[in-house]
């Protein structure tokens, strides 16, 4: 294709460029980085109304930096064109996106965007494969399709509802302001990094914990609180106080901790809540490993209305407390106290819920532990239970759920019996081990999730927490409330993700239907053509037609592995043949290679297995093309063998090259698409191998050789 023809536009050197808009619409895939940015510029020249673009932070220095992009915004806004621009504001780019300011008309921040696309009133265009680097990638998708135009228009418009002025950010990066953010910390280090950097900057600290929490404090963080007290000594700070229940196994800490100046207080129904708040920020404990150990969901905020909300709790709670020294000596007299309602008894839980739902008014808010506990709940007869709650009683019922690979199907369940309930699902990581059933804002039950694979309610569940405490309830209705809004920001989230496979799927079936006429009237033509230049052009249409072609085809597999619609049509194959006739075909193509590579065929030479033939073809052919353009010289054996697992016979084939090897930077994500750190293909043949090899019941894996290169592996199931 001759530069300057593509798109429906041309240009001479000698020339301003003229453009044709072409009148059907189409939709097609633009090689070269010189054929993309004359694309690009088009769109800008054409547009008359508006264009809208999203990039990642990289991308604003090529909007400034590469002239002839950064003279077509300019042109387009001197002409009336409205330009707004969506990116990550960070530091990197900090400089830039200060220049970018005076070239668009809004430009907005947002956090961790990940997607590249410019779209005016009538085209679209977007890299066929991210690119990670600052160049502009390689291949782009284009469309002047009212549905793709469209489809790109609602995510851009989703997008941009989320941003936040650039002027806001680049002001909180020049003032050093942290963000307000309230987050689920799952990590560890990040964990860590939260609880020193509240005791560092905090002048006095407020905490509310259970008896295991002050041990763990005095054992692992005992220096930090030492700084805040020394702080003290010198009036430069509050100080700590500290409330929790004072147990007879934690009377020797709390004294420690007296002595060191910490004021402590004693309350008798506090629930298994733990939190730490100043006017810096707030942290409160959502799951615990076991118990008094590590914190393993940590809920972070710097939002003034959380403090404002924990700060007020624990002044509550501070009130109703007495002096850590007079529970101390009541304990050591052997004076009683209340407690607060433990169900030990599963039986007893499962009933206590229900009666809590039954004597509902108001509303009800569920967060569960799991889908299965959703789905033995289910089993038990709840959702009549709740629907007669939601009809009769009119009570509002909120739900929250994890998701999962079945959390749509018993979301559909639930609603086709209780058309008012609200449910949302919650990613995988906000997960926790407890239900928590909260009832009018009066009544609470806390749920241990002790057996998540046990089949009913009672296995399931352990220990129990019941409560009327208004402050205890006050504490879990805020992470439910937490919970709702994460849940709230991932469907939003997953209706973005929808709209990029629908028109992904769109692209690729729009993109398939010319390719086949194109191919053919080429090849008709072939032979009756003389001329060699003339040939050598038609050699490249076809070349990039067959390219084209390839592209199409992945994409549609990438879509239907992620929509789980990928169709098997399977029959029984003497797969050693099978694999004996793709040897011989790589080593046809392979036979002019100066370094005598060479594929070799070991192991079984014949063995039957029920498959699809083209899609296990397929995927030996995506390893064997890795191992080939990773490996010079040498010899890439294809090794078939029959193994036995857990009482199921399996067939398994292994692809070993004499390579570079597996990069340990992207070996955990091997399978996943755009993985490839090389130039080389989409980076989505070894993503469509798993899902194919899934699709059959078996798996994929790879790993480095001991010697040089790597082995890339699968496994079929064979018919016993």
């Amino acid at each position: 294709m001759r530069k300057g023809k593509l798109m429906g536009y041309s240009h001479s050197s000698t020339s301003p460029k003229r453009w044709t808009q072409k009148l059907n619409p189409t939709t097609r895939v633009i090689f070269g980085k010189p054929n993309i940015i004359d694309t690009e510029i088009g769109i800008f020249n054409r547009a008359s109304k508006s264009i809208d673009t999203c990039m990642t932070y990289t991308r604003p220095s090529l909007a400034v930096s590469l002239r002839p992009i950064k003279d077509a915004f300019l042109a387009a806004k001197r002409k009336g064109v409205r330009l707004r621009y969506i990116t990550e504001i960070n530091h990197h780019n900090f400089e830039d996106c200060k220049v970018l300011q005076s070239i668009v008309h809004e430009l907005r921040h947002l956090d961790g965007v990940k997607t590249n696309f410019m779209i005016s009133e009538g085209e679209y265009l977007a890299p066929l494969v991210q690119d990670k680097s600052e160049a502009i990638a390689s291949e782009h998708i284009y469309s002047d399709m009212t549905q793709i135009v469209e489809h790109g228009r609602c995510i851009f418009d989703t997008l941009w509802s989320k941003s936040i002025p650039a002027e806001e950010r680049i002001k909180q990066i020049l003032d050093g302001v942290v963000p307000r953010e309230t987050k689920i910390v799952n990590n560890q280090d990040e964990i860590m990094k939260h609880i020193i950097h509240l005791s560092e900057v905090s002048t006095g600290l407020s905490v509310v914990s259970n008896n295991g929490r002050i041990k763990l404090t005095y054992n692992s963080f005992l220096e930090l609180f030492m700084k805040i007290l020394e702080k003290q000594k010198r009036r430069e700070t509050k100080g700590i106080r500290w409330i929790m229940r004072i147990e007879k196994d934690s009377v020797n800490v709390v004294k420690k901790f007296l002595r060191l100046g910490v004021d402590i207080r004693h309350v008798k129904n506090l629930a298994q809540i733990n939190f730490a708040v100043s006017k810096h920020g707030l942290l409160a404990t959502v799951e615990e490993m076991n118990g008094e150990g590590t914190v393993q969901n940590l809920l972070a905020s710097n939002e003034g209305s959380y403090i404002k909300h924990f700060s007020s709790m624990f002044e509550q709670l501070w009130k109703e407390g007495i002096d850590a020294r007079y529970r101390i000596k009541d304990i050591e007299e052997k004076v009683g106290i209340a407690e607060i309602e433990i169900i030990r008894n599963p039986v007893d839980s499962i009933a206590r819920g229900w009666e809590m739902v039954r004597s509902a008014r108001n509303e009800v808010n569920i967060m569960f532990s799991s889908t299965n506990a959703l789905k033995r709940q289910i089993e038990m007869g709840a959702l009549p239970l709740l629907k007669k709650a939601s009809e009769t009683q009119n009570v509002g019922i909120r739900m929250l759920l994890p998701s999962s690979d079945n959390s749509d199907q018993l979301i559909e369940q639930t609603r086709s019996n209780i058309p008012k309930i609200d449910i949302r699902t919650v990613s995988t990581g906000l997960e926790t081990k407890i239900t928590i059933i909260l009832v009018d804002s009066k009544k609470c039950l806390i749920l241990e999730l002790k057996d998540d694979r046990q089949n009913t309610s009672y296995d399931a569940v352990g220990l129990s927490t019941y409560s009327v405490s208004p402050t205890i309830i006050s504490s879990y209705l805020a992470v439910f409330e937490s919970f709702w809004r994460q849940a709230e920001l991932f469907e939003k989230m997953k209706e973005v993700e929808k709209l990029q496979k629908d028109f992904i799927n769109m692209a690729a079936h729009e993109l398939r239907n010319p390719i086949q006429p194109i191919i053919g009237f080429s090849e008709l033509l072939y032979p009756k053509i003389v001329d060699q230049e003339q040939r050598r052009l038609l050699d490249e249409v076809i070349l990039n037609a067959r390219r084209l072609e390839r592209l199409a085809k992945i994409m549609l597999d990438v879509n239907r592995i992620e929509n789980n619609s990928l169709v098997l049509t399977k029959e029984t194959v003497d797969i050693g043949k099978a694999v004996g006739y793709i040897v011989e075909s790589y080593n046809r193509k392979l036979e002019e290679n100066v370094n005598k590579l060479a594929v070799i065929h070991d192991g079984l030479k014949s063995i039957n297995a029920t498959i699809d033939k083209v899609r296990i073809t397929q995927v030996i052919c995506n390893i064997l093309d890795n191992a080939v353009n990773f490996t010079h010289e040498g010899k890439i054996r294809v090794i078939l063998k029959k193994e036995e697992q857990d009482g199921q016979n399996f067939l398994i084939i292994g692809v070993r090259d004499m390579g570079q090897g597996i990069d340990q930077e992207i070996s955990s994500k091997l399978f996943t698409k755009f993985a490839s750190k090389s130039d080389m293909g989409t980076g989505l043949g070894l993503f469509i191998s798993k899902g194919i090899v899934e699709a059959h019941g078996g798996k994929i894996w790879a790993e480095n050789n001991a010697d040089r290169g790597a082995t890339f592996s699968f496994s079929l199931p064979l018919k016993t």
